[in-house]
């Protein structure tokens, strides 16, 4: 089965652009997807050449996009910009009925759901697929000044086990909180701190008892 890139349809070229900035395998899309990977193959190969439109739908979704994002040659009305170098990747926001989580730190008069942020920058962030991270807003002045309140707190949701000390989300009697966490590894403690020295650090526990969402790994705040 010889296959020439020159002949690569919009979809092929566009699932194999997203499946790259997303750092998703085709194992994994497939995966993410609910598809068979063997289907998932063949449609990325250029071997199935008209796909079930459930089946768009579905890669679609793992891909945080629409279907004519994938199909449509001149980008469709749902296109974020005029050039694939420059494509924006929408991240949402923390959604705490998903999460298992009553309460959540996002403003709930807050209408931006979602997040647009510039694909190529977003790579050279963080290789965590875009569907494995969110964005919480910061409620309160515990981590100030560093992180201030309306904040927008870009979140690695694949670290939910803190291998290395930094700022997490925590899930706390229902709500969440934002805390710098210190790792003991030898006692397999974590000491778990606040950056407002007006706020004291709460008492060390072990590192079983956390329940984290995941690690802050970019902090967004109007100057």
């Amino acid at each position: 089965m010889h296959h020439d890139g020159m002949n690569d349809t919009q979809l092929v070229r566009e699932l194999r652009r997203r499946m790259a900035l997303a750092r998703l395998s085709q194992k994994r899309l497939a995966l993410v997807a609910g598809l068979n990977e063997t289907a998932v193959r063949d449609i990325i190969a250029g071997r199935s050449r008209h796909p079930r439109h459930d089946t768009l739908e579905k890669l679609a979704v793992a891909l945080d996009c629409t279907v004519t994002d994938l199909i449509d040659e001149r980008g469709g009305p749902s296109a974020r910009t005029g050039e694939d170098s420059d494509a924006f990747m929408l991240v949402a926001r923390y959604d705490p009925e998903q999460h298992q989580a009553r309460e959540s730190l996002t403003q709930p008069n807050q209408s931006v759901a979602e997040i647009a942020f510039q694909a190529s920058w977003l790579a050279t962030l963080t290789p965590t697929p875009v569907n494995q991270l969110t964005v919480v807003v910061m409620d309160g002045d515990s981590m100030a000044p560093g992180i201030t309140s309306g904040d927008s707190l870009l979140v690695d949701l694949t670290e939910w086990s803190p291998g290395a000390d930094g700022i997490y989300v925590l899930r706390n009697n229902g709500g969440l909180l934002v805390k710098r966490l210190s790792i003991d590894p030898l006692r397999q403690l974590v000491a778990i701190g606040s950056d407002n020295p007006a706020y004291p650090p709460l008492n060390p526990i072990p590192l079983t008892e956390l329940d984290l969402v995941g690690r802050v790994i970019w902090v967004g705040h109007r100057v």
